[in-house]
């Protein structure tokens, strides 16, 4: 048999979704939620006004579902509840930053320098987080419910991937951050 076509496939990106949140942001208009609720808390009224402004039209009543979606999945939580006219306002904000954009095709080019360079700064970070914390992601690793697809070692990349997105949340929402941005 002769081969027609062969190619290397390298992963160039991590793609982690809990089955849950991935479920919850199956519909275009949670995105959209998401991301009103990632600028700002809001009421249903108003991510009801933010959605149509992006041209959503829908009910409140539907609006609030999303959000019980998305609350649910843990994407959203309560932040506020407010007193007003005989009842109860309540108030949301996103617990994640969506971020949801693609590459340009001529990212690797661009870029390639700076993947690398990052990608050795990674290494060199998840061999002291070990150091320093391998107990403890041990502990969270073993502690993930088993898939029967999964290895013990996947469940410790997942957790490492989680330190590193939570760290990047925590650090790109700062002042100092956007300030750097805009230097």
């Amino acid at each position: 048999m002769d081969e027609i076509f062969k190619r290397e496939v390298t992963q160039r990106s991590l793609l982690v979704a809990e089955p849950g949140k991935a479920r919850a942001l199956a519909e275009p208009i949670r995105a959209a939620i998401l991301q009103i609720l990632s600028e700002r808390e809001a009421s249903i009224a108003e991510i009801k006004e933010e959605l149509e402004r992006r041209g959503f039209r829908l009910a409140p009543t539907t609006v609030r579902h999303h959000v019980d979606v998305l609350k649910r999945a843990g994407l959203v939580q309560l932040t506020r509840l407010v007193s007003s006219r005989g009842g109860v306002l309540k108030y949301y904000a996103s617990r994640v930053k969506l971020v949801h954009h693609s590459a340009p095709e001529n990212f690797e080019e661009v870029l390639g320098g700076a993947v690398e360079e990052a990608s050795r700064a990674l290494l060199q970070l998840f061999r002291e987080l070990m150091q320093r914390h391998g107990e403890d992601v041990l502990k969270v690793a073993r502690s993930l419910k088993p898939c029967p697809h999964c290895s013990d070692e996947h469940f410790v990349e997942y957790v490492l991937i989680e330190v590193l997105n939570r760290a990047a949340a925590e650090a790109t929402s700062g002042k100092e951050f956007r300030e750097m941005l805009r230097k």
